[in-house]
């Protein structure tokens, strides 16, 4: 069989993922999670594991084997959280050790605790997964969601080729206007994790990308973030559509089992749209965001490349008062 160029899941093991579902001998860990409002879970099918995070911050990540892994700084703070662990099964005094030791050195906080970037993304996706409900107007199936490639050589052709369209566009809004656009914008860096891959209950996959209110150029350059990551997105369902439901609904069906989304949350059985969405957290009326963010997309959708139907369905919210609104 020839391998697939591209690929796109992250349902865990069977027997890995069973350690934190009910029984389990990680179930604590879930628990543990849930009841502290600042920690949410990102779980990875490459080489199987899963991590625990505190808003943008990475706090362990455990693997299939049981070692436990952490950021160099968080190592050095708490050093036995992260030795000898491949038989450890209960770290909670050691992980609650870590967590009292980062909220109390002050260069953690721009992770979480000055309340921008890390701690909306954190509130967020506990809101739409593990704190989810059956009236969820959507479920967060993935976080830093990517597609893979077969090779290297694959993703330059795919990827790389897709991400030149974009920096060519931003080469261009950078001539029309350095001064207000931002200069050199094609230099600027153009990752490919999308913040959230949601799925509603009428089916629609959301591709969310997130931005805190006060970054102002994050907010009115988004169109060309979402607009890639809805390109690769909708390349790849529509070259592997098949593989594309099967792995949304299975981590939908294990991450209900889990607990990391509600089991009484239900949708159809099917993908019926890919949907662009942004959310701004805090944004302030009195921002020139919206409008350049409007400037922005009429200068994409005038650009040969891209054209009128440029992002025509994307979706725009305010998260304010940890609710949803119209921006």
């Amino acid at each position: 069989m020839k391998t697939k160029e591209m690929y796109y899941d992250r349902t865990l093991d069977g027997s890995f993922s069973k350690r934190i579902e009910p029984n389990g001998d990680l179930r604590w860990l879930f628990d543990f999670v849930k009841e502290n409002y600042e920690l949410d879970f990102l779980i990875g099918k490459n080489a199987e594991w899963i991590s625990v995070y505190r808003g943008l911050s990475r706090c362990i990540t455990i693997n299939k084997k049981g070692k436990i892994d952490g950021a160099k700084a968080y190592k050095e703070l708490v050093p036995d959280l992260y030795a000898n662990t491949n038989e450890k099964t209960n770290f909670q005094k050691e992980l609650t050790e870590l967590l009292s030791k980062i909220d109390n050195t002050p260069k953690f906080d721009r992770y979480y605790k000055n309340k921008k970037e890390g701690y909306y993304q954190n509130e967020l996706s506990r809101k739409y997964g593990i704190s989810s409900d059956f009236n969820s107007e959507f479920v967060i199936i993935d976080k830093e969601a990517q597609i893979g490639y077969k090779d290297t050589e694959t993703e330059e052709k795919i990827f790389d080729k897709l991400k030149e369209r974009y920096r060519n566009l931003q080469e261009n809004i950078s001539s029309i206007n350095p001064i207000l656009y931002g200069q050199n914008l094609n230099k600027k860096s153009m990752g490919g994790e999308l913040d959230f891959l949601a799925l509603d209950k009428k089916g629609n996959i959301l591709l969310i990308e997130y931005k805190h209110g006060t970054n102002t150029s994050g907010i009115y350059l988004s169109p060309l973030q979402i607009g890639l990551y809805y390109d690769i997105f909708t390349k790849y369902y529509s070259d592997y559509k098949t593989d594309f439901e099967n792995a949304i609904f299975n981590m939908l069906k294990q991450k209900q089992e889990i607990g990391l989304i509600s089991r009484d949350w239900r949708c159809p059985t099917s993908i019926k749209e890919i949907i662009p969405v942004l959310i701004i957290s805090e944004y302030n009326v009195k921002s020139t965001a919206k409008q350049r963010f409007e400037e922005i997309m009429a200068i994409c959708r005038k650009h040969e490349a891209f054209g009128n139907n440029f992002l025509s369905n994307i979706v725009t919210y305010n998260y304010a008062g940890s609710q949803l609104k119209e921006w």
